[in-house]
């Protein structure tokens, strides 16, 4: 009793794991047009979760601004067969996307499946470990608002050039930590890191110009990554 006190507490010192909102406001329209169009009745197979990197392969919902992400082709010829909303927010950490989540934003969706990538904006805020416990309660809450859902767990992807990069090593040391926690059943974890890596371990310019964000080029390879996985998912 008082150790899992003793852990309740220890969680609760995580800022990764305790929901907040955020209130700018390109985040707050974009959470409600998410939030409109889940409850809109339209059915939903497949739902992509995350930041900007998730953010950026565009899809519905559209903002006001019509801007359709890095590679709307890329992303419908993947994704386009399941039926997918795409639930990525830039700037989201993990206890952003904890928030969306228990405002509902997958109540009565019941996705076949739900593809995860967050963390990469925790770097800054919190430990490794930390980071990871975040990624981990998300796909916790994600499998309780969508129960029946299997879940594509990827890898956060690399930061900076250099394989010696202060970012780079936390990156790396947090998906060590991913990659060897016991995941249910339901979980596929995907590790979407060396695409992005030359020999040298060097980040590869073409893919990610800004050493954060994959361009067009950069979205192939984590599609391709990630295909076979998706394809067994839905069994199509």
């Amino acid at each position: 009793m008082i150790a899992a006190l003793c852990l309740t507490v220890a969680l609760l010192d995580n800022s990764a794991v305790v929901p907040v909102p955020r209130t700018d406001q390109g985040w707050v329209d974009r959470h409600a047009a998410q939030m409109k169009l889940a409850k809109s009745g339209e059915k939903f197979e497949l739902a992509l979760v995350g930041d900007s990197i998730t953010h950026g392969w565009g899809g519905l919902p559209v903002p006001g601004d019509n801007w359709k992400g890095q590679d709307p082709e890329g992303y419908d010829a993947l994704f386009g067969p399941y039926k997918p909303i795409n639930l990525g927010i830039g700037g989201d950490k993990t206890e952003h996307v904890l928030y969306r989540l228990d405002a509902g934003v997958l109540d009565g969706m019941n996705p076949k499946a739900c593809m995860l990538m967050i963390g990469t904006n925790n770097m800054g805020s919190n430990t490794e470990a930390e980071i990871a416990d975040g990624v981990e309660a998300v796909v916790l809450k994600l499998h309780e608002k969508a129960p029946q859902a299997k879940i594509l767990l990827c890898s956060i992807l690399p930061r900076e050039w250099a394989a010696d990069g202060v970012w780079r090593k936390k990156v790396a040391a947090t998906n060590v930590i991913l990659a060897g926690k016991k995941w249910g059943d339901y979980v596929s974890y995907v590790p979407c890191w060396d695409g992005f890596l030359n020999e040298d371990k060097h980040m590869i310019e073409a893919l990610m110009p800004d050493q954060l964000h994959p361009n067009k080029a950069g979205y192939d390879v984590w599609a391709e990554m990630i295909r076979p996985t998706l394809k067994k998912m839905m069994a199509k």
